[in-house]
């Protein structure tokens, strides 16, 4: 690989069934099936939490250490939206994501969506990673 890792960010919106979108069972149950689909590794969570507040601020976030980094979900069952974040050195598969989020909660609408390869300049090899984030350090 030519780059570090791969993070693919999402904004669903219009959600078709919003009523898992406030469950705690449900969402960590989601996290655990999503990370399992896209063959990823868990070392801690998932973690759910709750944000209480106005209706257009109210939701759940639920969020996974992997092993390969990170994924994480904000949701908004009173705007009927989700925004997703997932991070991962190892490479997985977009459509796996968006089909476990169709099993979820039915149909939505990516009304956002970033794809970005994260890391491109970053030497794999510890010491040159370090050279370069001292150098890095010492010239910012």
């Amino acid at each position: 690989m030519d780059h570090y890792g791969d993070e693919l960010t999402l904004r669903l919106s219009g959600i078709a069934d919003t009523r898992l979108l406030d469950d705690d069972a449900a969402l960590t149950h989601f996290m655990r099936d999503l990370v399992t689909r896209i063959g990823m590794t868990v070392i801690a969570g998932p973690l759910v939490a709750t944000e209480n507040g106005p209706l257009e601020k109210a939701g759940k976030s639920a969020v996974v250490i992997l092993a390969e980094s990170h994924a994480a979900m904000h949701t908004y069952p009173h705007l009927r939206e989700i925004f997703v974040n997932i991070f991962s050195c190892k490479p997985f598969r977009e459509e796996d994501v968006l089909a476990e989020f169709h099993r979820l909660v039915g149909d939505y609408e990516i009304t956002e969506r970033t794809f970005t390869r994260r890391g491109e300049e970053w030497p794999r090899d510890l010491t040159a990673a370090r050279r370069l984030w001292s150098t890095q350090r010492i010239a910012g």
